[in-house]
Parts: structure tokens; sequence; C-alpha cells
């Protein structure tokens, strides 16, 4: 199961939820609690009362998460195509590997600031 589908970017529900049940883990552990159970007892209506509820903090956590590994998929490429390919032969597939990734985020993105 891909966390982030690679043909549209698209974000499966489980990141979402990861996502919410950490914010509230930092800011309301009984909230927490509650939300853990609906996960694991598949309530889906609490699940989406949850999520409407925390839409805007998890929208912003996922943006954040998002253009970090955006920006650092754009660093670590320039990093790697700098090395010596005589030295470092995986160079080529490293750089293959992140463009998957910021192709994949791009598309994230553009969806994540659809929503807000």
């Amino acid at each position: 199961e891909l966390l982030f589908q690679t043909e549209t970017g698209e974000i499966a529900p489980k990141v979402w939820d990861v996502f919410l049940y950490s914010i509230l883990q930092q800011n309301d552990s009984g909230a927490a609690q509650q939300f853990y159970a609906a996960c694991q007892s598949d309530d889906e209506g609490t699940k989406e009362q949850y999520n409407a509820q925390y839409f805007e903090y998890t929208l912003a956590a996922l943006k954040e998460h998002v253009y970090t590994i955006l920006n650092d998929c754009e660093q670590l490429t320039m990093r790697a195509q700098s090395y010596d390919l005589n030295q470092h032969p995986r160079v080529p597939v490293i750089v293959a590997h992140n463009e998957l990734v910021f192709n994949t985020f791009t598309m994230t993105a553009a969806l994540l600031e659809q929503m807000g």
C-alpha cells in the first residue's frame, strides 16, 4: 500500500490519520486516545468527525512535511550529482529515486494547495 500515489500525488487516508494523531498527541491526549481507538476499531464516523474538526491543522502539518521533502530532494539530488560516477556508480539510481519522490510530492503539494 503506497502512502503517496506516485501517479497522482494523492495521500492515503492512513497518512492523514497518522498526522492527525500526532497533532492530537501534542495538544490533547484524551482526544488522541479516542481517535486512536476509532482507528483501531475502524470507526469511520468518529474518524471523519476528528478529521473534519482538525482539518486545517492536519493540512498545515502535511504541507510542511511535503515542502520539507521537496527541499530535501532538491538538495540531495544536487549533492549526489556532484559525485564522481567512477567512485559512486549508484548515483544514477539515487538520483532517479529522488526524482520520483520529487515528482510525486510536487503533485501532492498541488493537491494540498487546492485544499486550502
